[in-house]
């Protein structure tokens, strides 16, 4: 018996690898086995059903973050932990997916924004803010500034952006980067702590 949950799944999943405009509701009606028009008595209609894929895969997205740091108590592995699961997570996703969104469904882009700028910026805010405590990041720092340069890398991924001397950033690249970043707003004491853990903070990724 088809569900809504099991609609919602098998459209993520072409929506995810293909892009919301090379999929239609004929595509995920055969992919399901089932008819246009029973898809349309689980759910109301394509919007209504683009809403319900998005919702469901931040959630799914926001639970994959939480459980990689769950059990971790260190403030740097923490950090790190986080990042390579976002950059993991973004890297399954084809751009199209996002450049759909944002271009024929900007409402339903709006959520993706809202889900990074609060949900995943409160999390690196709460770390940070520990390391600060800590000892291990500077106090001078600018949290949503240092948030939005590290995010961008992530972008450049979502997005994926080419530079006039360069190819497109590879996941391994944005997370080098994104180190390098963590490495920058540390103290003399968490430069320390870092250098000694780089090369384990490398193989997360």
């Amino acid at each position: 018996m088809i569900n809504e949950n099991t609609v919602i799944k098998k459209t993520s999943a072409l929506y995810t690898k293909y892009g919301i405009k090379s999929v239609s509701i004929d595509d995920v009606s055969f992919m399901l086995g089932i008819s246009k028009k029973t898809i349309y008595e689980i759910i109301e209609n394509k919007n209504e059903l683009i809403s319900r894929v998005v919702e469901n895969n931040l959630d799914v997205f926001y639970t994959k973050v939480l459980q990689k740091i769950e059990n971790e108590n260190d403030i740097l592995m923490t950090l790190c932990l986080v990042y390579s699961t976002v950059i993991r997570e973004v890297k399954k996703i084809n751009p199209s997916y996002v450049h759909d969104l944002k271009k024929y469904h900007p409402l339903q882009y709006s959520k993706i924004i809202q889900f990074r700028d609060q949900k995943i910026y409160k999390i690196i805010e709460s770390w940070i803010t520990k390391g600060v405590a800590a000892g291990i990041f500077r106090d001078d720092l600018d949290l949503p500034l240092v948030f939005q340069n590290q995010i961008q890398k992530i972008s450049a991924l979502i997005y994926n952006l080419e530079y006039d001397f360069t190819e497109p950033l590879t996941g391994q690249a944005a997370y080098m980067l994104i180190l390098n970043d963590i490495r920058g707003i540390t103290t003399l004491k968490g430069h320390e702590i870092f250098d000694q853990n780089y090369n384990f903070f490398l193989q997360l990724k």
